[in-house]
C-alpha cells in the first residue's frame, strides 16, 4: 500500500504541475478577485482527478445551494479529518481556504492556492490569526466565500471536536456574515485503502441575524455540523451493513 500511495502523491503533484501551475502564473499579476476567478475552475477540476486517482467514491449532498448568491459573504466550516477533505471540498464548491503555514511546504499546489486566495496564518501566533480574521472578512466581502476548519487540526477520534476555535465564527456573527456547516464522513481512511466510500453534506446557512449573541451563533454552527456528522455516520453505517448482509440473504433463495 506504500508504494500505491507514493504513486498517487507522484501522480497529484503531476497533475497539479499540469493543471494549477500556468493558470497560476497567468492570474498572478491581477488583483485578488479576478485571481480567485481565474483559478476557481482548474482547481476544482484538478481536485476532482485526485478523488479519481485516490479511489474515492463521493456521495455529496446540499452542495448545489453554495452556488450563486452565496458567492461572496458566506463563511463554509466543516469537521477535519483528512489531508483529503480539501480536495473533496474544492471538487464540488471551489472557495479559498483558511489554514496553516505549514502548507507551504506542498509545491505547487500551495502557490496556486496561494494566488487562488487561500489565507495562511501561523498557528503560534495569536496576532496572526486576528489578521488573517480581518482579511477573512475583507476576501468574503469583496472576492468570495471562504472554507474553514474551525478544528485547526485533524480529529484524532474520527469524531467532530466538541470545542473548535470560536473566533472568526464569532466574527463572522460581528460582521453580518452566514455560515455554512459541513460535515464529512470517512476521509480518514483515504490513504489507507484501494478504493473508500466519502460521504459529504452542506447544510443551509445560518444567519447571524437569528442569534442574540455571537455565542450562541457560533454553538449552533458547530451543533449543525455534528448533528449532519452523526446522520452521514448513521446513513454510511446501515448501507455497509446492508451490502455485508446481502450475499448471506441472496444465498439463501
Amino acid at each position: 500500500m506504500k508504494i500505491i500511495t507514493g504513486l498517487r502523491l507522484a501522480i497529484t503533484l503531476l497533475l497539479a504541475a499540469l493543471i494549477l501551475l500556468v493558470p497560476a502564473w497567468i492570474a498572478l499579476p491581477f488583483r485578488q478577485p479576478l485571481r480567485t476567478r481565474i483559478m476557481t475552475y482548474p482547481f476544482q477540476f484538478f481536485s476532482y482527478l485526485l478523488g479519481w486517482v485516490f479511489g474515492v467514491r463521493l456521495t455529496a449532498d446540499g452542495h448545489q445551494h453554495t452556488r450563486g448568491a452565496l458567492m461572496k459573504n458566506h463563511l463554509f466550516i466543516s469537521n477535519h479529518l483528512s489531508l483529503a477533505d480539501t480536495p473533496l471540498l474544492l471538487s464540488l464548491s471551489p472557495y479559498p481556504f483558511i489554514g496553516k503555514k505549514e502548507v507551504l511546504s506542498v509545491p505547487i499546489i500551495a502557490f496556486a492556492g496561494n494566488v487562488g486566495g487561500n489565507l495562511l496564518f501561523d498557528r503560534k501566533d495569536p496576532e496572526d490569526r486576528k489578521r488573517v480574521q480581518r482579511a477573512a472578512v475583507q476576501r468574503m466581502r469583496e472576492v468570495s466565500s471562504i472554507y474553514l476548519f474551525p478544528e485547526g487540526t485533524r480529529s484524532k477520534t474520527g469524531e467532530p471536536k466538541p470545542e473548535p476555535h470560536w473566533g472568526l465564527i464569532w466574527t463572522a456573527w460581528q460582521e453580518n456574515i452566514g455560515v455554512v456547516p459541513i460535515a464529512i464522513f470517512g476521509s480518514e481512511k483515504i490513504l489507507e485503502q484501494l478504493t473508500t466510500r466519502v460521504w459529504i453534506k452542506y447544510g443551509q446557512p445560518l444567519l447571524p441575524a437569528d442569534f442574540p449573541t455571537k455565542e450562541q451563533f457560533a454553538t449552533a454552527c458547530w451543533q449543525r455540523v455534528c448533528v449532519m456528522f452523526e446522520e452521514l455516520k448513521t446513513s454510511a453505517e446501515t448501507l455497509i451493513s446492508g451490502v455485508a448482509v446481502r450475499p448471506a440473504q441472496d444465498s439463501g433463495q
